[in-house]
């Protein structure tokens, strides 16, 4: 029966011998080397952003790398056939999805619209497990203040939102990007309010924006949403 006690040497060096781990050295340099080679001969379309399809192929090739690594009983040979392996197939799918749209979306997805005239849209959201916050700051990355800047936002196969801005004169009034703590943050009027004053407000929910009157009553938005702002430029 194996001791399994709290040995920090069998924790830390293990039970092989210590020229073992020369070998180690040895088979990482090796298939560290030939994997590089591989990926070289996929061309920069492998380095990019990743897609679900190539993040699917870089689990499998870490899984298929590893092993021989440091698993003696594992030949240096069977990990080269599962990478070659792999990365054939990868050609060949790439090769495929080139010329028929279907698969391509099947195994890469394709872009979705997010945002259009500044308005986003929530049912392309809920699909793709976004939340407006994430959203929100992507485009504060992009140095955007408000909503009304971004004329179509898309999310990419890679995770990427692309965005269009729209034409610095045609920039209207919208929601703002600011984060909902931020001490400075517009107040949020509730549907059923009468505004104060002639101005343009904003959906908080979606950046639908919509010319109130003075004393004029706040309605319900036609997302459903009932928080309304002051628009801003």
């Amino acid at each position: 029966m194996n001791d399994y006690s709290f040995d920090l040497q069998r924790i830390f060096l293990g039970d092989a011998p210590p020229w073992f781990l020369l070998e180690i050295v040895f088979r990482t340099t090796i298939l560290y080397l030939y994997t590089l080679l591989l990926l070289r001969l996929l061309g920069k379309r492998g380095v990019r952003q990743l897609t679900f399809f190539e993040f699917a192929i870089i689990l499998a090739l870490g899984s298929a790398v590893g092993d021989p690594m440091f698993y003696d009983d594992v030949p240096l040979l069977h990990g080269a056939v599962v990478v070659t392996v792999i990365v054939i197939l990868q050609r060949t799918i790439a090769v495929i999805t080139e010329k028929n749209k279907r698969l391509e979306v099947l195994f890469e997805s394709s872009p979705r619209r997010l945002i259009k005239g500044g308005v986003l849209e929530l049912e392309a959201l809920d699909d793709e497990n976004l939340s407006k916050d994430e959203v929100f700051s992507r485009l504060r990355d992009a140095g955007l203040r408000q909503l009304s800047e971004v004329e179509r936002a898309y999310l990419e196969p890679s995770g990427n939102i692309s965005i269009w801005k729209t034409e610095q004169d045609k920039i209207k009034a919208g929601l703002t990007l600011m984060p909902d703590e931020d001490p400075d943050y517009p107040a949020i009027l509730e549907t059923g309010t009468s505004v104060s004053k002639e101005n343009i407000y904003v959906c908080q929910h979606c950046g639908r924006t919509r010319d109130f009157k003075k004393n004029e009553m706040l309605t319900i938005c036609e997302c459903g949403s009932k928080k309304w702002l002051e628009a801003k430029e």
